[in-house]
């Protein structure tokens, strides 16, 4: 809630909304299109558990 006084006596009151300032990128368009990709892909590759040896030998021997 955002108060002013616009006189003696008189006071506006509005809502607002707070952002806070490490959170400001989230709101930018480049955010949003890269997470309606993000989404978009994570839509069409499902979880797949199949290769999950291979990938922790990747990740250990720190290629991944």
């Amino acid at each position: 809630m955002l108060v002013e006084e616009q006189e003696p006596g008189v006071w506006l009151l509005r809502t607002v909304t707070v952002v806070p300032d490490n959170e400001r990128w989230l709101h930018l368009p480049q955010a949003a299109s890269d997470l309606e990709q993000a989404l978009a892909w994570a839509t069409t590759n499902p979880p797949d558990d199949a290769n999950t040896e291979q990938l922790l030998k990747v990740l250990a021997d720190g290629r991944g």
